[in-house]
């Protein structure tokens, strides 16, 4: 009876045994997320402190830049009908009507509107950070015409009073002023113009700069504006004009167009970047003249480009970490293959330190990345994790072609993931074919784990 409860526990420790240690590793596996989900933490935190210095700088140099105009705003006065209701003497109501004069400015838009410039990209430091900035020389001409009856058709002959001409301004926007560097030959119709600060007209551009258009008013306007600005981040403009172009050009190879209106003509290679907008006036709702009596919303639509920086440095690593389970699995996989073909076990405890060392390959890339860039660092993080996992497999291992198996697998591993991580846009592909060849090799190693005729 002995013999037999014996035999009994034998057969249900051999059966079970293994789907216990499976079910073990799988648990360590999932233990093993709370020290990346740590490292995780870790990379927001730094994030957070880089967008710090981002802010700072951009404070100091200038942030995202807006430009908008030029446009023109003319004061005139027109005469307004007013009724009023009185009582005669003889307690009849009636209703009179009396004429007032109001001023009033007209907002006029150009005709035509170019922006031909260039953008050169910078490196701004602080501490171990490094913050993109550019600067960017645009040349700006607007051409306005028939402005005299584009006020009337504002008014109306009958009502419209004074045009004053010499008090009307040329007002240009700018969403971050601290930026500009230069405004040196600022012309109208030929003449050269001194800029002030402010708009004149604060509810359409409420920060940028103006010019008095003074004895050179006439019918028609030719407006000309070199400008050297500084920004970070992008660069928009407002397409203004009835017939509205823009040509941008710069050396950085990785542009991303941003705004209502993607460039009819673009160029992109190792080089640099051209793109050329043509924006007509139907791409807009609002008008080409108004009172400053109506409420326009200008900013309705937009164009531009934003220097890109393709996956960068916190964003690398942090898709690096949301692979951190599909290295551990690979690995536990490898040995688990390991144990079923060798017929040798490690111990959990193993498995627990082999995983520790996984999970700290994130931590040693973002505290090398920061000071080294993405690819050295990951060279070194990568190289660090295999030799440690390699040398203590050659310890635990009955075998060191078995330990060199290991550092093989860590080795294809780490490089199929770099090569993921910079395919940007196949990310989530070369990720899925992972693990599907890693189910499919260990599919074919497990194929006869329950078919004892085939051992």
């Amino acid at each position: 009876m002995t013999t037999g409860t014996g035999d009994l526990a034998q057969t249900l420790i051999s059966r079970w045994s293994r789907p216990a240690r499976l079910v073990g590793v799988a648990f360590l596996a999932l233990i093993l997320l709370i020290p990346l989900q740590m490292v995780r933490s870790v990379i927001q935190e730094r994030y957070q402190t880089y967008s710090g210095v981002v802010r700072e700088i951009a404070g100091s140099w200038s942030g995202d830049q807006r430009v908008a105009g030029p446009i023109l705003i003319v004061p005139y006065t027109e005469k307004v009908a007013v009724r009023d209701q009185f009582i005669t003497p003889q307690g009849e109501k009636k209703v009179g009507e009396r004429w007032e004069t109001y001023e009033r400015r007209a907002i006029i838009l150009p005709e035509l509107l170019s922006y031909d410039g260039s953008l050169a990209p910078e490196i701004r430091r602080r501490g171990i950070y490094r913050v993109q900035v550019y600067s960017a020389d645009l040349e700006i001409s607007a051409a306005f015409r028939d402005l005299q009856a584009t006020i009337e058709t504002l008014s109306s002959k009958e009502r419209l009073e004074d045009i004053r001409w010499s008090e009307a301004v040329v007002g240009f926007g700018l969403s971050d002023p601290r930026g500009i560097v230069e405004v040196e030959g600022f012309e109208i119709n030929g003449h050269s113009v001194q800029v002030r600060p402010g708009t004149t007209l604060s509810d359409v551009f409420p920060r940028g700069f103006h010019a008095p258009v003074g004895d050179v008013a006439s019918d028609s306007l030719d407006v000309r504006l070199p400008i050297n600005i500084r920004g970070s981040g992008g660069f928009r403009f407002l397409p203004l004009g009835a017939t509205t172009r823009a040509s941008i050009r710069s050396d950085w190879p990785h542009p991303s167009f941003v705004g209502d209106v993607l460039p009819a003509v673009r160029e992109i290679s190792d080089d640099g970047f051209s793109a050329e907008w043509t924006i007509p006036l139907l791409n807009r709702s609002y008008p080409q003249a108004w009172s400053n009596c109506m409420a326009v919303g200008i900013d309705e639509i937009e164009a531009g480009v934003r220097l890109f920086e393709p996956v960068a440095l916190y964003d690398l690593v942090t898709r690096a970490v949301k692979y951190g389970l599909l290295f551990i699995t690979l690995t536990f996989l490898t040995l688990g293959l390991i144990e079923f073909v060798m017929d040798t076990r490690l111990s959990l405890v193993q498995y627990l330190l082999i995983g520790v060392a996984l999970a700290l390959f994130f931590l040693l890339l973002i505290a090398l990345a920061e000071h080294m860039g993405f690819a050295t660092a990951y060279l070194l993080a990568s190289a660090t994790v295999v030799v440690i996992n390699t040398l203590y497999c050659a310890a635990i291992l009955p075998r060191r072609s078995l330990a060199a198996a290991v550092g093989g697998v860590l080795t294809a591993i780490y490089g199929i993931l770099y090569t993921i991580l910079r395919a940007e846009d196949y990310a989530l592909l070369g990720g899925t074919l992972l693990l599907v060849v890693a189910l499919t090799i260990t599919m074919y190693f497990t194929r006869r784990i329950h078919n004892p005729r085939g051992a």
